[in-house]
């Protein structure tokens, strides 16, 4: 149920599956911040509703829209990622085709492969079933109102169960042996105690900021909101905290951040703290501020 001031408002449903895939084509760079590639890519015997790229990761995204109640996205999830990993080089070749480029398969991070399936509803049945931890497959939940108001609902995994706890078909454990789902485990088993404190204080004041999104990638972990706010890498006993602003954006009076732009680096923006104390942290707050005002929802 959503308001407009004291107003519910009354939702006004998609027509059909094409009528939501138009709209999310439409706005995918602005909704997820992936680049669309093309509609209904034909590869072999299947038909993908709409393949992107996520420039961030290096990675190719899948989305199938389903404007009913599925039985079972974990099986098309499985067979269309088995797909792209059986079929890269026809992946690789419509990107290059649509987008002029030259990219080769090694120049993919074909391990942080998704599907993404979109719809305006979803069973508790397929709710259950994608909710592993690990699972390469994401939900978005989109509802229509009316006057095109459109309500976006990234569903969030909340079990701590892997997959692999499970017997799972031979289909599955293919995939599963070359995507991988990163989570903050994965950072925070390679660090000391001490940096394991500071990264979960640091999480605690970033997410008190605003609606932040967690989102963990291969190197880093993003804190989003419309786009990356900042991304933390883990060093044994510190965090690099890279902001996203250009440079020359960023007040910074204490001169605690690092111009990182003639760096090489994984995360976005052209500045770094390196935090190793609660201090550098109070200190970080008000940098994260600045860059939460301009990549906020």
């Amino acid at each position: 149920m959503i308001f407009k001031g004291n107003i519910e408002l009354k939702q006004n449903d998609f027509k059909n599956e094409k009528e939501l895939q138009k709209y999310f084509e439409n706005n995918l760079e602005k909704i997820l911040g992936f680049k669309f590639i093309c509609t209904e890519f034909v590869v072999g015997n299947f038909r993908i509703d709409s393949l992107a790229f996520d420039n961030e990761s290096k990675s190719f995204k899948i989305i199938e829209y389903k404007n009913v109640k599925n039985h079972s996205l974990v099986d098309q999830g499985y067979t269309y990622l088995k797909l792209l990993l059986e079929r890269k080089a026809d992946f690789v070749l419509q990107y290059n085709t649509i987008t002029k480029s030259s990219l080769t398969i090694n120049d993919i991070d074909w391990s942080q492969s998704r599907i993404i399936f979109v719809s305006p509803i979803f069973t508790p049945y397929q709710l259950n079933a994608t909710d592993f931890k690990n699972i390469p497959v994401d939900l978005i939940k989109v509802t229509r109102y009316e006057n095109d108001i459109i309500d976006i609902d990234f569903i969030r995994k909340t079990s701590n169960v892997r997959i692999e706890e499970f017997d799972v078909e031979s289909e599955q454990k293919e995939v599963n042996k070359e995507i991988k789902v990163y989570t903050e485990e994965d950072h925070l088993n390679k660090v000391s105690e001490k940096t394991k404190k500071l990264y979960e204080s640091l999480k605690n004041k970033i997410l008190e900021l605003d609606d932040i999104d967690i989102d963990v990638k291969k190197v880093y972990v993003a804190f989003k909101g419309r786009r990356n706010i900042v991304d933390i890498e883990f060093n044994q006993n510190k965090l690099k905290v890279d902001i996203n602003l250009k440079k020359g954006t960023l007040v910074d009076p204490l001169n605690i951040a690092q111009d990182i732009t003639k760096v090489g680096h994984w995360g976005n923006g052209d500045y770094r703290v390196e935090v190793s104390s609660e201090e550098d942290i109070d200190n970080l707050i008000p940098l994260i501020k600045q860059s939460l005002k301009v990549n906020k929802k």
